[in-house]
This record gives structure tokens, C-alpha cells and sequence, in this order.
């Protein structure tokens, strides 16, 4: 944390302040657009799988060493990050943000389910973990993108609003997990988690007009002119 706060003092350029201060409640307002509510309800059933699979997947680990369940999640941040970064932009200007977000969900979904089956043995869980974060990193990127460009609320605002409803996933993910696995066992876990990917697909697909960035609109006019030119 001290050479994350580091790297922030020294490296981070100066950001410009809000045009106007926010108001104590502006976060929960802003919630009232349709277009961040929706990102936000698919970033929450998204982020319910993403702490489940934190919370709840190292109890299924079991006969590795602490060190060892330290590497695999050490592989599923590795592989986070380098989708994030690296794999998310290139597939997104391949494809478009929608294709490459539902790319994303849909894999993750299959890794759930594959963790979910094979829940009682260990090292297959333990690569399905590591496999997932690639899709995850897929998947921060792109709803990160889309939430933030929203035309009609200021950029903080909207972080403010996103991050409360998303994180309420995460919130609720570690308890949630923990009950179903009491009461059930540890494979129904990971086939609600599963479940809650589903929805959030199926959330994504009937709000597709949602997951359409600047760039991508700008690209679509020049195409259009270029057809009338023609």
C-alpha cells in the first residue's frame, strides 16, 4: 500500500476538480438514470461471482499449503491484470465493447460452472480460479468503460453511484456463498454464481444499446458518411 500511495504522489498527473461540487446525495440520484442503473445491477450480479470466487474458493483448496493457494490466486491476478489491460482494448477494437463483454460473461459463466461440478477436487478448482480471472479482467475493463461514459453525469458522480451498487455484490457475496454451501454444499455455491452471470447476460442483452462507447458511435457515423459519399 505505501508504494501504491507512493507511485500515486509521484507518477499520477494532477486531475482536474468537478466543474461543480456534488451533492451529499448525488450518487443515489444519479442512480435514477436508466442507463447507469442497468451497468450498475449487471456490475453487482458480476461482482457477486467476483467475491464469491475470492471468499469462497480458498475453502475448497483443501490439502494446499498456504503458499499454494497464495500461487493460485497469484495466477488469477496475473492473468486479471493482463486481460485487463492488454487483451480487453485489442479485442474491443477487433470486435466491439458488447461481443467482447459478452465474450467475457460467458466464459466466466462456463468456469463457474466447471468449479461448481468439480467443487471436491482441489486442483481442478484451483485452475478454474486461475482461468477465470483472465474472463474477469475481461469483463472489469469493459464495464468500468461503459458506466463511466454516460453523457449526462458528471464523470465523478457516476464513479460514486457505480461503485455503491456494484460493490453491494461484493458486500453480500461472501455471506451469501457461505449459507448456500451450509445448507446445500459447496457445488450449489458456484451454480448460484453461475446463476447470477446468467442474469446478468441476459440483463446485458436486453440493454445492449447500453454497451455502445463514443468511439464506436463516432466510427459508425464516419461509416454512414462515407456510404452517402459514395
Amino acid at each position: 500500500m505505501f508504494v501504491a500511495a507512493m507511485t500515486i504522489v509521484f507518477l499520477l498527473e494532477p486531475i482536474a476538480k468537478p466543474v461543480k461540487k456534488a451533492r451529499f446525495f448525488a450518487g443515489a440520484d444519479a442512480l435514477k438514470n436508466h442507463r447507469l442503473r442497468s451497468i450498475g445491477i449487471i456490475a453487482l450480479l458480476y461482482n457477486f461471482d467476483f467475491f464469491t470466487i475470492l471468499a469462497y474458493a480458498p475453502f475448497l483448496l483443501v490439502g494446499l499449503t498456504e503458499m499454494q493457494v497464495g500461487f493460485v490466486f497469484f495466477g488469477w491476478g496475473i492473468l486479471l491484470a493482463i486481460a485487463s489491460v492488454f487483451v480487453a482494448p485489442r479485442l474491443e477494437q477487433k470486435t466491439n465493447t458488447l461481443t467482447t463483454l459478452l465474450i467475457g460473461l460467458g466464459f466466466f459463466l462456463v468456469c463457474l460452472v466447471v468449479i461448481g461440478i468439480n467443487a471436491d477436487q482441489p486442483v481442478l478448482v484451483a485452475f478454474g480460479v486461475i482461468i477465470a480471472g483472465f474472463f474477469q479482467g475481461l469483463v472489469n475493463t469493459l464495464l468500468t468503460t461503459v458506466a463511466m461514459e454516460n453523457k449526462t453525469i458528471e464523470r465523478n458522480v457516476a464513479s460514486s453511484a457505480y461503485s455503491f451498487i456494484r460493490f453491494t455484490g461484493g458486500a453480500i457475496a461472501p455471506f451469501v456463498a457461505g449459507k448456500i454451501a451450509e445448507k446445500w454444499s459447496a457445488h450449489w455455491t458456484f451454480y448460484f454464481a453461475g446463476l447470477m452471470i446468467l442474469i446478468g447476460i441476459l440483463f446485458v442483452l436486453r440493454n445492449q444499446q447500453y454497451f455502445i462507447t463514443a468511439e464506436e458511435e463516432e466510427k459508425e457515423i464516419e461509416m454512414i458518411d462515407g456510404k452517402e459519399l459514395l
